[in-house]
């Protein structure tokens, strides 16, 4: 009896499936426990570096917590010394405890406050630069600092400083105020531009607004 040959390209197989298939999935096994066994590997070699680098974050969010529970016992002590600055009425224990939230609690808001309301009672000129170059103080302290510095000077007579200061503009509800103490340190047809620009802008003060219409007044006549 003639055997007849098998086809030889034909693939062997085991229960219907190409060895090759076979094979194929048995390496892809192979090499996801080669995988798994190097990460249990290097789990096991770094697992103190993994429980050390747990710990430090845990404790950096224990420490953010701590530090912002802080900040904010810190700011409430701060508001507290200010307050109880403002209900003295002795200026010289008012100064004393407006200088101390300065002092011990200059990262916050009320020392920018504090800051202002020592301006009329020591240091003038200390206190309003002080509000003045503060970043973190608003736009609108920084103006009524500045226009609060220039009475003081015009009232030492410090021309020059208060025109370098006046140089720079401020926000519309400061502006009348800006045009008076300008006209404060003019003469002639100038003096009377800018006591008209004053009466022109935006105004919040009554009496400052009289005295500007007064003066133009006088000019007129």
């Amino acid at each position: 009896m003639q055997v007849t040959k098998k086809n030889q390209s034909e693939e062997p197989t085991q229960e219907g499936v190409p060895i090759d298939a076979v094979l194929g999935a048995e390496m892809e096994e192979l090499k996801r426990d080669m995988r798994s066994a190097k990460i249990t590997n290097w789990f096991e070699k770094n697992q103190q570096q993994l429980i050390a680098g747990a710990v430090i974050v845990l404790l950096a969010m224990a420490g953010a917590g701590l530090w912002s529970e802080k900040q904010k016992t810190y700011k409430e002590s701060a508001a507290m010394m200010y307050f109880q600055a403002l209900s003295v009425v002795d200026n010289s224990q008012r100064q004393a405890l407006l200088e101390a939230v300065v002092k011990d609690y200059a990262n916050t808001g009320y020392a920018i406050l504090a800051h202002v309301r020592l301006a009329p009672l020591a240091d003038t000129e200390k206190n309003l630069l002080a509000v003045i170059e503060n970043d973190d103080a608003t736009p609108e302290f920084r103006w009524q600092a500045r226009l609060d510095l220039v009475e003081f000077f015009i009232a030492q007579n410090k021309i020059d400083e208060s025109k370098s200061l006046l140089q720079e503009s401020v926000g519309e509800q400061y502006q009348q105020l800006r045009y008076a103490l300008l006209a404060e340190i003019s003469s002639g047809d100038s003096k009377k531009e800018y006591l008209q620009k004053a009466l022109d802008a935006t105004s919040n003060d009554a009496v400052l607004k009289s005295d500007i219409e007064s003066k133009l007044s006088q000019i007129g006549s």
